[in-house]
């Protein structure tokens, strides 16, 4: 009888060391990944993780990428294999580019608030309570396009509340 006891109890207690180990594991998961991010960071090596557990997802993390990581290390030279300098030239091209996207966006943003601008000064010259009311006519060309998108947003908006509220109007549904 106190062997079965004991036998009991330590099931139970395993059950919750495989909860506790579980939560380990995802910690030193996520730590595992914040570390590997800092270090190719910081000094920029060629750095890949793979880590393939017994349940779940695998983890692969790699810098510049996990291809590039891989083909150095598991392929010969002459087989195209991208070297540290091209890896590093491709990841610096990437972040020009993104900063040249960072820069058009921003751009973008600066013109449709002069757009917002034009519409509202149209709107407080012609005395019209909302934007939507404003005469086109009083609009330039570049506005146009705009003023429709926003137009066709509104317009979707609207839509999409009324649908709503007419859902919510609906009577319940009675089972029988």
């Amino acid at each position: 009888m106190a062997t079965a006891r004991g036998t009991e109890r330590r099931r139970q207690g395993g059950d919750r060391t495989r909860a506790r180990l579980r939560e380990r594991i995802k910690y030193r998961h996520d730590r595992l990944v914040q570390d590997a991010w800092e270090v190719s960071e910081l000094f920029a090596p060629h750095l890949a993780i793979l880590a393939f557990p017994a349940v779940g997802k695998p983890l692969l993390f790699g810098n510049p990428t996990l291809d590039s990581v891989l083909r150095s290390v598991f392929l010969d030279a002459d087989a195209g294999t991208e070297t540290a300098d091209e890896a590093a030239a491709r990841v610096a091209a990437v972040r020009r580019e993104a900063g040249w996207i960072e820069a058009q966006v921003s751009h973008e943003q600066a013109r449709l608030r002069a757009v917002a601008e034009k519409v509202k000064a149209a709107q407080e010259e012609q005395g019209r309570a909302h934007w939507w009311e404003v005469d086109v006519d009083a609009l330039r060309e570049a506005e146009l396009p705009e003023f429709a998108t926003a137009l066709d947003a509104l317009r979707a908006d609207v839509l999409r509340r009324l649908a709503k509220l007419a859902e919510a109007r609906k009577p319940p549904r009675r089972q029988w």
